[in-house]
């Protein structure tokens, strides 16, 4: 795989995973709506069947304590909530459930209005399915034969007889209306009506919180495809990481102490290991680079050898001498010639060495002029100052990127002088 094939599939995988991600996230959105809104439908319904069954008992309450102590507020408390739950009147604000304790008892009830809905509208809102209909229907059918009982007691408490709609009211018939509210009949019909009730709340109960479970369960799917999404993503980002480590950044570490190397004069280093493509070629060129290098420098150092051996054995001595005139450098024999140490004559002045100062401007002049020197003759003053004739030959080179001049030196006559100052000596 190259450079360019790598790069191409990790855009690939991060796209498609970025993709993937939001389709994943898009729908854990949903069911977390999904959930909240089953969470809702199960409190609402749950709260239609409580409603349901504390109308009937709030009913049942309030007649009986009528035919108990004929006070008209419990009668009065009866049709309110008979028009409450059908849709009449508001449904009581706050908790329905203590609402006429509170006002019974004398404590100040909640203010507002809650909901104008009857409960027959807002079964119907509540889309129950089917089973959980039936229910409710039979409740409201032995709520109906409540109803018929509970209005033949208060009718009873007004003094009208059981039946006479149109009778003269005659004195309040507690007994009657007492034996009404507790005889067998009373109860069976309050039993059917909780039994129905009762059913539909566990139904209601049973159903909803298989459809939360349900939906939970959706959801924790969903997130643990998010979590495989993420470490599907970071396994791919980790192993292309780790590929582009193994195949790209080590070579090319290894490739940058290969050129540290080559800048350092060893040639012989070479870099081996398995990359991409591009790192590759790069690799084979940069060895190819050291092979040639190391073979000019073979056979620069059989030159430098041979050169060596030339001037070891060569009549002839050799100076640099720079720009400025200063000696950067010399050959053995030279130093011989003139009796002094590599050391001491390096960085010296050029001038210094010559006797006669006509003779250096003669030199300076032809070798400005026509860029050498060819046989000029010359007497060269030694460091212990005595002198030898020498004949001098120059051109210019370039050593390193410096133009130098290189000055050749054939001394004679150096032991006549010297063997005539020791004869003199003597």
């Amino acid at each position: 795989m190259n450079l360019k094939a790598l790069l191409i599939a990790a855009t690939i995988l991060s796209v498609l995973a970025i993709v993937a991600l939001g389709l994943a996230l898009g729908t854990t959105d949903e069911l977390q709506r999904e959930v909240m809104a089953i969470e809702k439908r199960r409190g609402d319904s749950l709260l239609l069947a409580a409603r349901l069954r504390q109308s009937s008992e709030d009913l049942t309450r309030m007649a009986r304590h009528h035919a108990v102590t004929g006070d008209a507020r419990f009668e009065e408390m009866y049709r309110r909530i008979a028009l409450v739950r059908d849709g009449k009147l508001p449904w009581p604000p706050g908790d329905a459930a203590v609402y006429w304790d509170l006002l019974l008892g004398g404590v100040e009830p909640p203010k507002g209005e809650g909901e104008r809905l009857a409960l027959a509208d807002e079964v119907t809102r509540a889309k129950l399915p089917g089973p959980e209909q039936s229910l409710v229907e039979r409740a409201k059918v032995a709520q109906d034969a409540l109803l018929r009982l509970e209005e033949q007691a208060l009718a009873a408490m007004k003094g009208l007889a059981r039946g006479a709609g149109s009778a003269t009211p005659g004195p309040p018939d507690p007994v009657a209306a007492l034996k009404l509210l507790y005889s067998s009949e009373y109860f069976e019909a309050k039993a059917r009506t909780l039994q129905a009730l009762g059913e539909l709340h566990s139904g209601i109960e049973l159903r909803t919180r298989g459809e939360l479970v349900s939906a939970h369960q959706a959801l924790a799917r969903a997130l643990q495809t998010i979590w495989l999404i993420l470490i599907a993503s970071g396994i791919a980002v980790f192993g292309a990481l780790g590929y582009a480590l193994w195949r790209g950044l080590l070579p090319l570490l290894a490739l940058r102490r290969h050129a540290g190397a080559l800048v350092n004069g060893d040639y012989a280093q070479r870099t081996e290991a398995r990359a991409l493509p591009e790192i590759v070629a790069l690799m084979r060129g940069l060895n190819e680079a050291s092979s040639r290098l190391e073979a000019g420098a073979r056979e620069l150092a059989e030159r430098e050898r041979y050169l060596e051996a030339l001037l070891k054995t060569s009549p002839l001595g050799l100076l640099l001498v720079d720009a400025r005139g200063r000696i950067r450098w010399t050959s053995r024999r030279l130093r011989d010639f003139l009796g002094d140490s590599k050391q001491d004559l390096k960085l010296l002045p050029f001038d210094e060495f010559f006797a006669d100062p006509g003779e250096l401007a003669a030199f300076r002049d032809t070798l400005e002029r026509k860029g050498r020197v060819r046989e000029l003759l010359a007497r060269i003053r030694r460091r212990d100052r005595t002198e030898f004739r020498a004949r001098l030959d120059s051109a210019y080179v370039e050593v390193s990127g410096e133009r130098v001049a290189a000055v050749w030196v054939q001394a004679f006559g150096l032991h006549a002088q010297q063997a005539a100052r020791e004869a003199g000596e003597s």
